[in-house]
């Protein structure tokens, strides 16, 4: 340590003998000039910014038409005062030179499209995103959230990337970036100097003539000229209180907005086919088209063309839309993947913790540890609670029917275990496990006829919405089970092989929240021998209707039954069971 601090001692004499003939002004001027040219491109993203948002102001006035009240110098140029209350802040480039602190950067400006709304364009060409124009002005002039394609209006924003130091902008309020291709900075650390539209104290804007009393008129750097009306008392005022972007009218019905207006010698009313409009003390009152009108504009615009005493005109627009409220269709799907479990943990008799679906899965397909206990007095159950609400129990053991979860996949249905109840050992599986290669789905298990419904407890099963609100219950995906498979395609020793004429089918029976009736629809599991489902198939179950619960049945044609009633295996796998819920309601 002694021996290092004496060399550092001799190095910092060293320093300090030499100091007196070395300079280092070049080193702090480059230092100098790195943080002046940092100190530029920060101020030119915060400077073009702050353009786009002034350029946005202004064409919303224009759509609106709305009155410059005050130009205010600022020691930096421009504030312009509207009669909505809106203020446009224009300030002065340091000389209006383009790329005069060689700060080159994207000409970023608007232009007026043949729908009479203005667009952003980017040097000289209209603004893309995914292929649509970039609308600057709302839709009655209030600036919105997207301005993709009609839609509300969006205000870009640009920034330097630290790291390519190209302009990149954003139409999404910067979730994400695209690059201009517009480098504001040389790859050798010297700004570059062949810019369009100048940044850092260079403005959008090329100048404001306030000299004429009617009208101040304002010049963009690209030579786009804008003319705002002023007001005064000689001028007409027709103002549309809380102003709507769009008035939805529902077909054939009215409308009425209160209106502020001084100074109206006369007014003309235009409007879109099948519309119909008046004013009186204060009041506009709009009437859209009837829906069974033969030609009519289910949206437009309404022109109040308004003339003072003094013969000054102006041109109020409201744009309007005929159509009616559709609550729109939420749809939620109970799944049974444990990603998409919802419910409160709760135990089954067993002691068994069931925190999500797999734990509803038996450990056995026959004999298992939750299917098969106590007869008559345990009770399987699931709940899908704050999703699809729908609910199903039933008392063990599974033979005497009920829906147990599965994840059993045996993808051979040709061949199943030997014995007596060989054929129980696979009836919770099928050849392809969920519906689009999930794990979990739910095997149905239950059946009601002529003979069984005489000597067994054949209450047919299903689901119910646990909250017993009535819901549309819109599809699920269903196939057969390998022991249905296997009965339809081989027989089984208590059934027949299918024949060309054998038909096998599911049959749902809806309720309503007073246990009554409402409609069935039936799905066909097999239609002859060369037709026995073995794929995940969407079954529609919307023409049931509102219902509280559905129950499921089967039928079958005669050579799949027998003196005991039906000799085919009562089971089939469901998956992704959809239901409808309400929305919010959307004006169409």
């Amino acid at each position: 340590m002694k021996k290092f601090f004496i060399l550092l001692t001799v190095a910092l004499a060293g320093v300090m003998l030499t100091s007196c003939e070395y300079d280092d002004s070049e080193i702090w001027n480059e230092i100098d000039n790195v943080k002046d040219r940092v100190e530029t491109l920060e101020e030119a993203v915060i400077k073009t910014n702050e353009d786009i948002v002034a350029l946005q102001t202004i064409v919303n006035a224009l759509q609106k038409n709305v009155y410059v009240t005050a130009v205010t110098p600022t020691t930096e140029g421009y504030t312009i005062t509207f009669s909505d209350g809106t203020t446009a802040e224009i300030k002065n480039g340091k000389d209006g030179a383009n790329g005069a602190d060689g700060t080159n950067a994207p000409v970023i400006s608007v232009k007026q499209d043949t729908d009479g709304n203005y667009y952003w364009t980017m040097d000289g060409e209209w603004l893309l995103v995914d292929g649509q124009k970039v609308r600057a002005n709302g839709i009655d002039g209030e600036n919105g959230e997207n301005g993709i394609d009609g839609k509300d209006a969006v205000a870009p924003q640009v920034r330097i990337n630290d790291t390519t130091k190209e302009w990149e902008i954003s139409t999404d309020g910067g979730l994400t970036w695209v690059s201009t291709g517009v480098v504001a900075e040389g790859k050798d650390g010297v700004a570059s100097s062949n810019g369009s539209n100048g940044a850092a104290g260079d403005s959008f804007f090329k100048s404001v003539d306030t000299s004429n009393p009617d009208y101040v008129v304002i010049t963009l750097a690209d030579g786009t000229e804008f003319r705002l009306a002023r007001y005064d008392e000689s001028a007409p005022m027709f103002d549309i209180v809380d102003a709507p972007e769009v008035a939805q009218v529902e077909y054939g019905k009215s409308i009425e907005l209160y209106v502020t207006a001084e100074n109206i010698a006369d007014y003309v009313i235009n409007t879109p086919e099948g519309w119909k409009a008046s004013y009186a003390e204060g009041v506009l009152n709009i009437t859209a088209p009837a829906k069974d009108l033969c030609h009519f504009d289910k949206e437009g615009t309404i022109a109040i063309s308004v003339v003072s005493e003094q013969g000054k005109s102006a041109i109020v627009k409201l744009n309007v839309m005929a159509g009616e409220w559709i609550e729109e269709i939420q749809l939620r799907t109970l799944t049974f993947e444990d990603a998409d479990a919802k419910f409160t943990p709760y135990e089954l008799y067993n002691g068994a913790s069931i925190n999500t679906w797999s734990d509803l899965v038996d450990d056995m397909q026959y004999g298992g540890s939750l299917t098969y206990t106590n007869y008559m007095t345990d009770v399987y159950y699931w709940y899908d609670e704050g999703n699809t609400e729908l609910f199903h129990a039933f008392e063990t053991p599974y033979w005497g029917g009920g829906h147990v979860i599965s994840n059993y996949v045996l993808e051979s249905y040709e061949t199943l275990p030997q014995g007596y109840y060989g054929w129980y050992e696979v009836q919770m599986s099928t050849p392809l496990g969920g519906n689009n290669g999930s794990a979990n789905f739910a095997v149905h298990n239950g059946y009601s006829d002529f003979f069984n419904s005489q000597i067994y407890d054949a209450s047919l099963k299903g689901f119910e919405f646990a909250d017993g609100v009535e819901r549309v219950i819109d599809h699920m995906y269903v196939t057969n089970t390998n022991y249905v498979l296997n009965s339809l395609t081989f027989g089984d020793g208590f059934n027949s092989a299918a024949t060309d004429d054998t038909y096998f089918k599911i049959v749902a029976f809806g309720y309503n929240a007073n246990d009554e009736e409402v409609g069935s629809l039936e799905f066909t599991l097999c239609n002859g021998k060369d037709n026995i489902l073995n794929k995940w198939e969407k079954w529609d179950l919307s023409p049931l209707g509102k219902v509280a619960k559905i129950v499921f049945n089967f039928t079958a044609s005669e050579d799949q039954s027998g003196s005991y009633g039906l000799n085919t295996p009562a089971y089939f796998a469901y998956d992704d069971v959809a239901v409808q819920f309400a929305g919010q309601k959307v004006f169409k």
